[in-house]
């Protein structure tokens, strides 16, 4: 996860507007461990970070926990899920980029509330989206978007594409690949199929 972390930071410092805040919102899983993550690298670097808790609770264990206790050392992680508000007007009113970690590869149910204000405010605000290995709400395997998905400028994802990238590119913009340390042996037999 601090390989992802960084990794995706590094890609937010190349892309993020100069001078203007960096959103990170941060879900109940991994995908929320590596935003944690990337949030407390990006504050490191100097960049104006808001991390947004957008879960019912904070991660108490995993490398995601470890993630937020890190990053909650550091920075103020605000709390979005009691105050879904709160971030709904941030997002209203932000011009910088924002990084979608809500929910990484596996999700297939139709995201309701707080999640789908949310989303629905994150594509029409005019901001650069940066997405977090998928945009959440995007099927990584075939490419289908679910009801509500994150429209991406830039996706960076982990350690291969997923093919759902490369069938669904309205929503998953430019990818970026983040190697996070894996032998090649294990992903290599993965790119050939996917003819990368």
């Amino acid at each position: 996860m601090e390989h992802a972390s960084r990794g995706i930071a590094a890609v937010a410092a190349q892309v993020a507007p100069p001078e203007k805040t960096v959103h990170v919102l941060c879900g109940p899983g991994n995908n929320g461990g590596d935003g944690y993550g990337a949030a407390r690298f990006l504050s490191g670097c100097g960049f104006d970070v808001q991390a947004w808790r957008c879960a019912p609770r904070e991660p108490a264990q995993g490398d995601a926990g470890v993630e937020f206790r890190l990053l909650s050392a550091e920075l103020e992680v605000l709390d979005a899920f009691t105050a879904p508000q709160r971030l709904l007007e941030a997002l209203q009113g932000a011009s910088g980029l924002v990084v979608d970690a809500l929910f990484g590869v596996g999700l297939t149910r139709p995201l309701e509330a707080p999640y789908a204000p949310w989303i629905e405010a994150l594509n029409a605000a005019n901001v650069l989206r940066l997405a977090v290995d998928v945009p959440s709400g995007l099927d990584s395997d075939t490419g289908e978007a679910l009801p509500l998905c994150v429209r991406a400028h830039v996706t960076a994802t982990m350690a291969a594409p997923k093919l759902g990238l490369a069938a669904n590119p309205a929503a998953a913009g430019h990818v970026v690949e983040i190697d996070i340390g894996l032998p090649s042996a294990l992903h290599r037999p993965y790119l050939r199929e996917s003819g990368t």
